[in-house]
């Protein structure tokens, strides 16, 4: 049993799990001195318990044998018992509890006992008034008292176990450039906002964790719902001719094998840990130093009347987060298609199921400019430029359309 109590308008108190602080409610003074100022329970003014249960009950025990038989033939309907026993959600203030509705439920007198057991469960981690004043049955000479007695009742809150997991880490994919951009960490739920880099490590295949190898760019980089967390490696470190690559050179060598290692310890939203740690080892390619081509995808059409997905081959993988939401499909009047989005085959692959049947006719995949591969390369714009050639700067637009056709059967 758990139970709280307190002297006529008891306080919440916190104790261990699924025992909490007990009270001894006094109803008469018994002075130690004058062991016959003490009478006995059983002959009505020993000690009053009040207790929450973890059988869903409120039990009020060491009454004497005078209220127990006055309210036992009392017959007492249940806004009789209500106005013996009354429970109510404690609001702050027990004082002010008498107000509020009181809670539903059935009244019982079993083994010495009154047992009152709700119409629904009590609710975990959440306090009760119980106001017990059975002055209106029981006569003066066996309840002498002129106000009722409060307890503040509650189970405690079940001790949620960690659940939160890492679901995916993108790139998908187990080989990766050596000048890799960024990283996208996806969460099962949402979590605290802090700086996930105290919890992300580079290690290298000796099992060394490597240098600095992220911009640390604190808590900008949760995206609304705190579900993703986006980690930049430092673009200073990927970038040759900058003092940070000179200095330490990229964190990514072609042709070595890395882990990145996320420590169980990062907090979730409600302050828990991780259910578990989490590792993705992966190799390391050459850097990859050029623009996106278009003309270097393939695009694959269904035919009229079905509603077969468009399939768009980058031949690479591109930026999971990017490509979610700066691909769209326009017919030949620039109406954007309705439909739904998948990336496949490990980010090479953008499909696109649309809402209706499509009609026979041209369309166009539509891209945004802002469209990378995973070392940040643009159509037409890479992200690494050498400062000791002479380069002019890209030209980049908004947007990009590529065009297909949907062929009549």
């Amino acid at each position: 049993m758990t139970h709280l109590f307190g002297e006529d308008a008891a306080r919440p108190q916190i104790g261990r799990r699924r025992v909490l602080a007990r009270v001894i409610w006094l109803l008469t003074a018994c002075i130690v001195a004058s062991a016959a100022a003490c009478r006995s329970a059983d002959e009505g003014s020993d000690s009053l318990l009040i207790e929450i249960s973890d059988a869903n009950t409120i039990e009020v025990s060491g009454l004497s044998s005078g209220v127990l038989a006055a309210l036992e033939t009392a017959g007492l309907d249940a806004d009789g018992w209500n106005r013996v026993l009354r429970v109510s959600v404690f609001s702050g203030d027990a004082a002010l509890d008498a107000g509020l509705p009181a809670v539903t439920g059935s009244y019982a007198i079993e083994e010495r006992v009154i047992r009152f057991t709700p119409m629904f469960p009590f609710d975990r981690g959440r306090n009760y008034t119980v106001a017990f004043d059975p002055g209106e049955v029981v006569s003066a000479d066996a309840w002498s008292r002129s106000e009722p007695l409060v307890a503040i009742v509650g189970l405690p809150a079940l001790e949620a176990a960690p659940s939160t997991v890492i679901e995916r880490v993108f790139p998908s994919g187990d080989r990766l450039p050596e000048n890799q951009l960024k990283l996208y960490v996806y969460f099962s739920a949402p979590m605290s906002r802090e700086d996930g880099l105290e919890y992300i490590h580079l290690v290298d295949a000796e099992g060394q964790e490597v240098e600095a190898p992220f911009l640390p760019l604190g808590t900008q980089f949760w995206d609304r719902d705190l579900r993703r967390y986006t980690v930049f490696f430092d673009p200073g470190r990927v970038k040759r001719g900058i003092r940070p690559n000179e200095e330490l050179g990229r964190a990514l060598t072609a042709g070595g094998i890395y882990t990145i290692a996320i420590d169980q310890a990062w907090p979730d939203g409600r302050g828990k840990p991780l259910e578990r740690a989490f590792e993705k080892t992966f190799t390391v390619a050459e850097p990859d130093l050029k623009p996106l081509d278009p003309a270097a995808w393939t695009i694959t059409a269904p035919a009229a009347g079905t509603r077969e997905p468009v399939v768009a081959d980058f031949g690479e993988p591109l930026d999971y987060g990017l490509l979610g939401r700066v691909l769209a499909v326009e017919d030949a009047t620039g109406v954007s298609v309705a439909g739904d989005v998948a990336i496949t085959n490990q980010e090479t692959h953008w499909v696109f199921t649309p809402a209706v049947t499509w009609a026979p006719g041209r369309y166009a995949l539509v891209a945004l400019g802002i469209l990378e591969d995973l070392a940040g390369n643009r159509i037409g714009a890479p992200f690494e430029i050498d400062v000791f050639e002479r380069i002019d700067a890209p030209d980049e637009q908004e947007s990009y359309r590529i065009p297909f056709e949907i062929a009549a059967r």
